[in-house]
């Protein structure tokens, strides 16, 4: 197991538990920080159709896609970027 590898590191954590995480994380955002529910979608299903998500993750920058798709500022790591 890579110690560095964010997959390896979350495996020892429960899929539930490390979800509910983000869940409370997203929550917490403040509405001047988070997107709105159809973009939040709209970039979940853009991330998810991409050869570079993983588990949950962006293989270029290493995040939670929910928690990056979430935040109004954020956009897409990728080259051409999908939003």
């Amino acid at each position: 197991m890579d110690s560095n590898c964010r997959t390896c590191m979350f495996s020892k954590i429960e899929k539930e538990q490390l979800q509910k995480n983000i869940e409370e994380y997203i929550d917490c955002l403040s509405p001047e920080e988070r997107t709105g529910e159809r973009l939040y979608k709209e970039r979940l299903e853009l991330c998810l159709e991409c050869s570079n998500f993983f588990n949950g993750l962006c293989r270029i920058c290493g995040c939670f896609v929910s928690a990056r798709a979430a935040k109004i500022r954020s956009y897409c790591p990728g080259i051409p970027k999908r939003w």
